[in-house]
């Protein structure tokens, strides 16, 4: 009997965990479209371009790290990277985006908090970024919708 009872309470664990709205945020997901506007009635932009490339990654320890780019990227006219010109790296610079650190939801306002430890981008360290998300299936959308949305797909859990 006492081998039934542990069955089941790995059984229920196991579903008590996919129930809960973090399980279902973790793993790896794609960049699809990084979009945004002036206002809800303004034309939607695309700052990383038509089909930016880059990954989500929501990890079951509460760690996270997201990077994204316009695609394609625009090379530099030298052969080396390291020969850009200072308008050539601050290009790449602006089309290129990441930041790191811990994340958790917040469940009555459907919201993911992500508390950013490090990022190329001097001002989002060490600060708080809240995004509104949905997730339906293989699809998590960040952002309040009406201005900004980042849509990724699914690739891993």
């Amino acid at each position: 009997m006492r081998h039934v009872g542990a069955v089941l309470a790995v059984v229920c664990v196991s579903a008590c965990t996919a129930a809960r709205p973090e399980a279902r945020i973790v793993g790896t997901w794609r960049v699809v479209a990084i979009e945004t506007r002036d206002s809800a009635a303004a034309p939607w932009r695309r700052p990383f371009g038509d089909a930016p490339s880059g990954y989500a990654v929501y990890a079951a320890d509460g760690t996270h790290l997201l990077q994204f780019g316009r695609t394609p990227a625009v090379p530099f006219a030298a052969a080396s990277d390291r020969a850009g010109t200072d308008a050539e790296v601050r290009a790449a610079f602006f089309d290129h985006f990441a930041w790191q650190g811990r994340w958790r939801l917040d469940h009555a306002r459907a919201t993911i908090i992500h508390d950013i430890e490090g990022s190329p981008w001097p001002s989002w360290r060490a600060t708080m970024q809240e995004r509104p998300y949905r997730l339906a299936g293989d699809t998590l959308v960040l952002g309040d919708t009406a201005r900004t949305r980042r849509v990724f797909v699914r690739v891993r859990r």
